[in-house]
């Protein structure tokens, strides 16, 4: 098994402790041919990157670009999910910026409204795990799917409890990759091999905050052996995935 790219990683500008040439540098010494910068995004009150860091981080990647030729670098963010209904932290007229998206949950965004603070956010800072309160959480991921063109669903499970495989059933319909996160694996054996048999394509990322963890993820790859997880559904093994909006080509 080879991965070809790592799409999940972080720099100095949310809360990675790498530079992003130093992600770039790492990268290639283990042969990855696809990186993608994903720092998280706007509303994320601690660690958040700002609109105009975006568009200094999307110079220096073009800049990056040409210095190494060897490798394409995928810009975009790890948007938080944000409501009940599906909302995230990047606004409908703004995905043509990203290469990439992914979309996962983090209790530091900030609550959209007294509403939300109460029906989501609290909630979830709490850990309620009701049967009610999963289900709550699941068509959750299922909204943001309907409404948004997300490319990846990262580390379900990390955060608010969900039902995997109702949210896999959907991915598969949406061509939303689900991902394989090094730190939060989040699913059982017996939930994975359901996940499986819904035909969804897995994604491994690393969600690396350190250059030196670029492409690693030990649990994904145990994971794959141990079940028989067929390789043709984890789209960068061997090969490489399909994203919404990127074009390598593509021109800023």
């Amino acid at each position: 098994m080879k991965l070809l790219g790592d799409y999940h990683t972080h720099t100095t500008l949310s809360d990675g402790h790498s530079l992003l040439e130093d992600n770039v540098k790492s990268a290639v010494n283990k042969g990855i041919l696809q990186l993608a910068i994903t720092d998280h995004s706007f509303s994320h009150m601690a660690h958040g990157i700002t609109r105009e860091k975006f568009e200094e981080q999307k110079k220096e990647i073009n800049e990056l670009k040409s210095k190494y030729s060897n490798i394409q670098i995928l810009h975009g963010v790890e948007s938080n999910l944000m409501s009940l209904e599906g909302d995230i932290d990047v606004k409908q007229n703004e995905r043509e910026n990203f290469d990439i998206l992914v979309v996962g949950y983090h209790y530091t965004y900030k609550p959209l409204s007294f509403k939300n603070f109460f029906n989501f956010w609290l909630p979830s800072v709490l850990h309620i795990t009701t049967k009610k309160r999963v289900q709550k959480n699941t068509m959750a991921y299922i909204n943001a799917m309907q409404k948004n063109d997300i490319d990846i669903l990262a580390h379900l499970n990390y955060g608010i409890k969900v039902d995997p495989v109702q949210i896999a059933k959907v991915a598969k319909e949406k061509e939303v990759y689900i991902e394989l996160n090094a730190k939060h694996l989040g699913f059982s054996d017996k939930q994975l091999l359901e996940m499986v048999e819904t035909g969804v394509k897995f994604i491994i990322d690393s969600d690396a905050h350190y250059c030196e963890n670029i492409a690693k993820n030990n649990m994904a790859f145990a994971a794959i052996e141990r079940l028989n997880i067929p390789k043709t559904q984890v789209v960068n093994l061997n090969d490489f995935p399909k994203f919404k909006n990127y074009n390598k080509d593509k021109k800023y």
